[in-house]
């Protein structure tokens, strides 16, 4: 089916120039003039594509990049809902950007499908992200966030959304108490913040989210 030019609708249909007033359409601009129409004509208009970059391939060398794969696949997923109706589409999306040790175990389990055996995360979103965990997830994350949240501190040269993005990601899975988190926090700072916050009218402050944004006010100041 052909569609006839966007000028000559508009010129065979003496009802768009009576009800609407003029409009310069952008000549190079298809869908522009296609939305354009829709809502002269009391349709839907139609939205162009939201541009998603595809998510990283993810091989397992970094097990803690699990978690940015999969939140990769769902952005992607939300670009285009009309392409990934289903949860079959959503896997056979997320598969293709494997390699490593996961394409072979993806391998093995396609192997096994076409001799009978079945897996049921193969055709559900939900059930192949819980085996995207179960199988290549860090084994004891809450261990491992624990660690690395003993372990985190601030350079005095970085500037503190590095530090508070990777504080934030590891409290996230532990089960802390506002005084354990506000002693952790202050204890990663840099002395230049430190200081500032030790001679802090009133106090240092006693809720995370007090000492949190007064760490970033100070460091905005820098």
């Amino acid at each position: 089916m052909f569609l006839q030019p966007v000028a000559s609708i508009i010129e065979s249909n003496p009802f768009i120039l009576q009800s609407s007033p003029p409009v310069h359409l952008p000549s190079a601009n298809i869908i522009n003039a296609i939305c354009y129409l829709s809502n002269t004509l009391g349709q839907p208009p139609v939205a162009p594509p939201v541009k998603v970059c595809i998510p990283d391939v993810f091989d397992r060398t970094n097990p803690h990049q699990l978690h940015h794969f999969l939140f990769q696949c769902r952005l992607y997923f939300c670009s285009g809902p009309t392409l990934f109706k289903s949860d079959v589409d959503k896997v056979n999306f997320a598969i293709t950007y494997v390699s490593g040790v996961i394409q072979d175990w993806l391998q093995v389990a396609l192997e096994q499908e076409d001799r009978g055996i079945h897996h049921a995360w193969l055709y559900s979103w939900p059930s192949f992200v819980k085996e995207m965990h179960t199988c290549f997830d860090i084994p004891d994350v809450v261990a491992e966030a624990a660690h690395s949240l003993d372990h985190l501190h601030m350079n005095p040269d970085d500037q503190i959304a590095t530090y508070n993005v990777a504080f934030l990601w590891y409290s996230a899975e532990l089960q802390w108490t506002e005084n354990a988190l506000c002693h952790r926090y202050y204890s990663g700072l840099p002395d230049r913040i430190q200081d500032i916050i030790s001679t802090h009218e009133g106090g240092k402050p006693s809720t995370f989210q007090t000492l949190y944004s007064t760490a970033v006010s100070i460091d905005n100041h820098f």
